[in-house]
């Protein structure tokens, strides 16, 4: 089964009411979120100095996205979605606090931590499948409405993620290691409690069938449908090249560039400045060149992008080359998110946005490992050049037959 992407309204888009308290909770979870992903790292490194242990930590929060976030779609197609998201905000929040009162009594370990950052992840596995299905009862499944309201949250997201919470989280940190958790945790229940604002829509109409059989169902939709399908691969393309060019950008930002771990910093908050100009434009943007153009534009000058990182060996021009990496990161976000919403039926939409994740986001690791396999072999501009030529050629093929479905 195909259903065509809607085309764009001419009416000029609209945020209904209680978007405000949606893109509110989402903003102030993301500030905490930001602030843990200093903190855990910091507080690993406080408590052990052994290597494998603090990347346990880092393993704990990459594998929810594949043990939890494949049954999460489920979960949220069988309840309120609202009540869901609230849950889980609710949830992680208590954990957090079980963790600083470790903190707080001098018994905290890295099992423990490990075990908080699987929780963490698990319930932003809920939570975003949850919000995303949400979103459709807000503002409508206009065009304009939902890419002006998806990029207002993304770009939302991405200021606490990247500008405001990495900064807090170690700031606070160096005043107390309980601090960052206990901002987080009250971050999460400040987002429960602006997401009970937001009107209840009607619960999904669920079926009997088990959870087994549910995912099953979402899977075979998104496979069945070739525009999804086609738009879940290019969002794999998107995300293998850029962690294959991301993964020793470290090093050749400090060793090629020269930039200080404090210049390190400035170019990914400059990421984080094109991503959220790039959400406040969305709207515009996409109603010019289509959903389905923003798409192979972003993959493509993402491309062009790391071109231009590659040739620079001047710090300002590899920044104003990370705007554009940060508004293609938005751009492409944006437009798969409004497309899932748009094309798949609201009994089905937390399920297919599980699968799309698995499909779209799943080869992220593989791109990392390629990555520094590439740098090691042929040095660190390396891999940056290869995430543009494999981009080039993986969308030729794809663009074709994206644009060859009505």
């Amino acid at each position: 089964m195909t259903v065509s992407v809607a085309p764009a309204s001419r009416e000029k888009p609209r945020i209904r009411r209680g978007f405000a308290a949606l893109w509110a909770s989402t903003i102030v979870s993301s500030v905490g979120d930001g602030a843990y992903v200093v903190a855990a790292p910091l507080l690993a490194a406080f408590l052990t100095r052994d290597p494998i242990a603090v990347a346990t930590v880092s393993a704990a929060s990459a594998a929810p996205w594949f043990v939890v976030g494949i049954w999460s779609g489920a979960v949220v197609d069988r309840f309120p979605r609202r009540q869901v998201l609230v849950l889980s905000e609710v949830v992680r929040a208590l954990g957090l606090a079980v963790l600083v009162a470790l903190i707080l009594l001098d018994i905290a370990s890295i099992a423990a931590l490990a075990a908080t950052s699987f929780l963490v992840v698990t319930g932003q596995c809920f939570s975003d499948a949850a919000a995303q299905a949400m979103l459709p009862h807000v503002v409508g499944r206009s065009q304009d409405d939902l890419t002006k309201a998806n990029g207002r949250i993304f770009a939302g997201e991405t200021v606490g993620k990247t500008l405001a919470g990495p900064p807090l989280g170690g700031l606070t940190f160096s005043a107390a290691p309980w601090a960052p958790f206990a901002l987080d945790s009250a971050s999460f229940l400040a987002s429960a409690g602006l997401v009970m604002r937001v009107p209840s829509s009607p619960p999904p109409d669920a079926s009997e069938q088990s959870v087994a059989a549910a995912v099953k169902e979402g899977f075979s939709y998104l496979l069945r449908d070739r525009t999804l399908l086609l738009l879940a691969f290019c969002l794999t393309v998107y995300n293998l090249a850029y962690n294959l060019a991301a993964a020793t950008l470290v090093l050749f930002a400090t060793k090629s560039l020269g930039v200080t771990e404090l210049g390190f910093g400035l170019l990914i908050a400059a990421a984080a400045v094109g991503a959220a100009v790039a959400g406040w434009v969305a709207a515009p943007l996409v109603r010019r060149v289509t959903l389905k153009g923003s798409v192979v534009a972003a993959c493509l000058v993402q491309g062009v992008a790391w071109l231009g990182v590659a040739a620079s060996s001047s710090p300002w021009v590899a920044g104003a080359a990370f705007v554009l990496l940060g508004a293609t990161s938005t751009l492409v976000t944006v437009a798969v998110v409004t497309a899932r919403q748009q094309l798949v039926p609201d009994h089905l939409l937390g399920r297919v946005v599980s699968a799309f994740r698995l499909v779209g986001n799943g080869a992220a690791p593989i791109g990392a490992m390629a990555g520094g396999l590439i740098a090691a072999s042929a040095g660190l501009r390396a891999p940056m050049v290869a995430a543009a030529v494999f981009t080039a050629g993986a969308m030729a093929v794809l663009s074709p037959l994206l644009y060859r479905r009505a």
